[in-house]
This record gives structure tokens, C-alpha cells and sequence, in this order.
């Protein structure tokens, strides 16, 4: 497993780590344990010094109502360590409730009363959009991060949940749920519940495999779950627990997150950042564009040789027929758990598409427009492209692109099937 070197946390900035994870998967419970270890957790066996903020999208937070009076509890007993609890509710704190947990967390850190802060989002938060408060610039040119330090983001799994979802996505490959291609849907579509749990996976320092006690041996939930982490997020540490118990050492003391790293950790992010190395060739007269194949078998990781997870990119130049694509993706993709990538078509060519599938769902969205349509338009100039879009230009149809990550099960075996379905979906010249 490629771990990135581990540096202490920086004094002048209060450390903090964030726990995401689906409904369910026993992130409360993780953080009841945390908390009730203060006492003696503090440097030289003393108490320490925590805070805590728990997020709900209900009106009711009732996790937070559970950690408050706990916590309560402990302070009336006089017991030492008793952490301050500030329960968030109405709106998940990676989106409508971002403002609530960045004034949260920056007037705790502001009080210098903490060692460290604690942050439970709800079960439908996005690990990417909390990271944001951090790095991201608001209008004054300050970030919570200027206040704080983002020490790790944290992703809870139930083992056997994942697993389970990881055995119906495989069987499923698509089941024709997705907006047509090319199409922008309204409201951005209905995003499915295997998705959130693989983009929480995919943007995590830490992955807490929980509930471990409910896995069996016959069953191979704990090595399903573990490899299905290992291929979309190989930067991940991983870690098994049950009961959500974990000692608080692992996870003070220590700076996991980086702002690049973490962010690009993604499996598909990082196979689209490798093949722009390699741009494809340009349309040849009278033919189809190049797409160039793997020399021969490349060398695999752990997780490819032990559980068969792999994956590979479909990359081409001529546009695709919207209807065959969507054919395609709602007839399934054998093997496939995961698909992220950009793609055009013939029906909206000016349109830089991007589709998901996860879970047996297709989520189709319009990114952007390509910048070959802009220039076409008049809309801008051959010099204003930058370099990332000169990087991938080729006559005759400029940046536009078919860059599709396929991940899954035994992927080596149907590469040559699936790239022939969906060269099959293409238009060629004429």
C-alpha cells in the first residue's frame, strides 16, 4: 500500500479530523469511544483537551443529543476530559450547513482551549466539500484552514454493507436508470447511495473498516471490502475495527491530509492524469482516430493479483451516438463497479459530458463546453487556451474527447469486450 509519510500537526493551529461514512456505518459510536478515551489521552498520560462538532440534516440531531449527554454525563461525574459538544443540524455540513461548521470549528480553534477537534458529518456528506473549507479562498482571501488544520479525513465503512453493495453493483453493470447522454438532467439527477459511499472512499486519508464482528470468514465481506478500497483510493490507509472501537493515538498527533494528494487520491482521477501524458493520436485521413493499445500486460498491484480489481481507460476522437451510449450503460457493463469520465457526442457536440456509474446507476451531467466549440463561436481565441487544453487539442476536432475510467472485477479479461461496445457506439467519419 502506498502510505505517504506521516508529520506531526503544527502547534500554531488547532489539528482537525473528520469522520465521514454512510447512514449507519457507526460513526457516533467511533466517536463516543474517542471521546471517552480524553481522560488519559493528553501528552504524559494527563487529560486532554477536545472538542467536538456533530452534524445531522434533520432538524433533530439526535447523534448530537446522544454525544452531548454522554459527554454531560462524564462532566457531572468529574471526570477529567470532558469535551465541549456542538451539535449542527438542518443541513449537511459539506453543503448548506458549510458556513455553521466553518464558524464551528474557527471559533473553537480561535478560544485556544482545544488540542484537538473532532467533526461527525451526516451520512450523506462528501469528504471533497468539507476539504473545500479549508483550501478553498472565500471573498476575503481567508480559508478555515488559515484558523485550523484539516489533520485527516476520515471515511467509516460497514464491511458488510459495502460488500453486499459492491456484489449487486458487479452483477448490475447498469440497470437504466441515467439520464439520456448528452442530455443535462434536471436538478442534476438522483444521485445513488453506492456512489456517495464510493466518492466517500475515494477522498479519505484513513478508511475505518467497521464492523468487522458482523463479517464471517465464508463470507469474505472484510477482503471484498478492503480490496474494493484499495482499488479506488490506493493512497488510503486502511484500518479494521469493531464496535467502532479505536485507540485515540492513531488519530492525534499525526498530519495525514494534503490538499493535492488527497484530493487526487481517486483511482479514475489518477488514470486520467496518467493517460494525459500520452494524447492521442490525430484523426488520419479517411480513418478513424488512433487509440492506442497497452504494448502488453502491465505489472499489477496487490489488489489485482489478490482480488481481481483493475482498471483500464477508453479513450477516443470521434463522437459518440448519444442513444447507443445510453443503450450501452443501460444494458449493464459486465464486471464494471465503477465508470467516471468525460465524453461528447453528435446530438450536443458543443457539450463537455461526464458520466458516472456506481451501483448499477448511470448519472449523466454537461460539465462544461469544450473549447474547440468556443473558439468555433467566437467565443474565444487559439492563444487563450490554456496549457492543459493545447495539451490535449487535435484536428479536427480540437479538445474534444471520449476519456472514460472503467474500474472493476476481472477488468483485464473484458477489456477487449468492453472497449468493442463502446467502439461500437462511436460515429465514424462521413
Amino acid at each position: 500500500m502506498d502510505v505517504p509519510p506521516l508529520a506531526p500537526t503544527f502547534p500554531d493551529r488547532t489539528p482537525v479530523t473528520v469522520f465521514c461514512g454512510f447512514l449507519g456505518v457507526g460513526k457516533t459510536t467511533l466517536l463516543r469511544h474517542l471521546l471517552g478515551q480524553a481522560a488519559t489521552a493528553g501528552e504524559g498520560g494527563r487529560a486532554a483537551r477536545w472538542a467536538a462538532v456533530v452534524n445531522d440534516v434533520a432538524a433533530v440531531n439526535i447523534d448530537g443529543a446522544v454525544v452531548s449527554t454522554e459527554n454531560a454525563t462524564r462532566a457531572a461525574l468529574g471526570a477529567e476530559g470532558a469535551a465541549e459538544v456542538v451539535e449542527l443540524g438542518n443541513g449537511c455540513v459539506c453543503c448548506s450547513g458549510a458556513d455553521d461548521l466553518g464558524e464551528a470549528i474557527a471559533r473553537l480553534a480561535a478560544s485556544g482551549r482545544y488540542e484537538h477537534i473532532w467533526v461527525e458529518t451526516s451520512g450523506v456528506a462528501e469528504p471533497r466539500g468539507v476539504a473545500n473549507l479549508f483550501t478553498r479562498k472565500n471573498p476575503f482571501g481567508k480559508t478555515l484552514g488559515d484558523h485550523a488544520r484539516l489533520s485527516a479525513l476520515v471515511t467509516v465503512v460497514d464491511v458488510v454493507a459495502l460488500a453486499s453493495e459492491a456484489a449487486k453493483a458487479e452483477a448490475a453493470g447498469g440497470d437504466g436508470r441515467g439520464a439520456g447522454a448528452g442530455r443535462r438532467p434536471a436538478g442534476g439527477g438522483e444521485r445513488p447511495v453506492f456512489e456517495l459511499m464510493l466518492e466517500q472512499i475515494e477522498c479519505a486519508d484513513l478508511v475505518v473498516l467497521n464492523q468487522c464482528d458482523r463479517a464471517t470468514e465464508a463470507g469474505g465481506e472484510i477482503a471484498r471490502a478492503e480490496a474494493l478500497v484499495e482499488g479506488l483510493n490506493p493512497r488510503a490507509e486502511r484500518v479494521r475495527a469493531e464496535h467502532g472501537q479505536l485507540p485515540a493515538e492513531l488519530l492525534t498527533g499525526r498530519l495525514r491530509f494534503d490538499a493535492s494528494a488527497t484530493l487526487s487520491a481517486a483511482r479514475w482521477v489518477r488514470d486520467l492524469n496518467a493517460v494525459a501524458l500520452t494524447p492521442l493520436r490525430p484523426v488520419e485521413p479517411g480513418g478513424l482516430a488512433s487509440r492506442p493499445r497497452a504494448a502488453g500486460p502491465a505489472a499489477q498491484s496487490y489488489h489485482e493479483t489478490r482480488y481481481g480489481i483493475g482498471s483500464f481507460v477508453y479513450r477516443a476522437r470521434e463522437p459518440f451516438d448519444a442513444a447507443r451510449l445510453n443503450a450501452l450503460f443501460a444494458s449493464g457493463l459486465p464486471g464494471v463497479l465503477r465508470a467516471k469520465g468525460f465524453f461528447w457526442t453528435t446530438r450536443s457536440p458543443d457539450e463537455m459530458g461526464f458520466v458516472s456509474l456506481a451501483g448499477g446507476v448511470v448519472r449523466w451531467e454537461t460539465l462544461s463546453v469544450w473549447w474547440a466549440a468556443r473558439i468555433a463561436h467566437g467565443r474565444a481565441r487559439m492563444e487563450d487556451r490554456p496549457p492543459s487544453v493545447v495539451a490535449h487539442w487535435a484536428e479536427p476536432h480540437g479538445d474534444r474527447r471520449q476519456e472514460i475510467v472503467l474500474i472493476g472485477v476481472r477488468i483485464a479479461e473484458r477489456e477487449s469486450e468492453l472497449r468493442a461496445a463502446l467502439d461500437a457506439c462511436l460515429v465514424g467519419p462521413g
